[in-house]
């Protein structure tokens, strides 16, 4: 441990960063994890299926880039299979069935979260949705 008289040359020195820009950038991505969260479970998505965890992952990185709402089988869903170490074809089928198993236990509560006449939503529905709630939100 240091004491109080101990000098330090300058260039040896190590800067934490204390701006409020990186707090309020922590902060933000807290936020925008606990909306997503609360987005998912709004449309009754158990957290005990794969396609739960997929699903926020596909949400949380649609929000920070918009531009893979565009392009989802050829940019997002490979992103996100890299990063679970899954292949693209499951991750749209865990996603699928998460979004499915909750239609088929209550459509009224998905039905809920859309603003316009909706069935069955599809993934690209219940993501862009989400986007535009989530950013609505904060």
């Amino acid at each position: 441990m240091l004491s109080t008289n101990t000098t330090i040359n300058e260039k040896e020195m190590y800067h934490f960063p204390t701006d409020t820009y990186m707090r309020n950038t922590e902060l933000r991505t807290d936020q925008q994890e606990m909306a997503v969260i609360r987005f998912v479970q709004k449309l009754g998505i158990r957290p005990n299926l794969i396609g739960y965890h997929l699903l926020i992952k596909a949400i949380l990185m649609a929000l920070r880039s918009p531009e893979l709402l565009k392009s989802l089988t050829k940019e997002l869903y490979p992103k996100i299979a890299d990063d679970y170490g899954k292949n693209v074809k499951a991750v749209e089928r865990n996603m699928r069935k998460a979004i499915d198993s909750a239609y088929e236990y209550d459509p009224q509560r998905i039905r809920s979260v859309f603003y316009y006449k909706v069935d069955k939503p599809y993934i690209s529905e219940v993501l862009s949705m989400a986007v535009e709630s989530i950013r609505h939100e904060l």
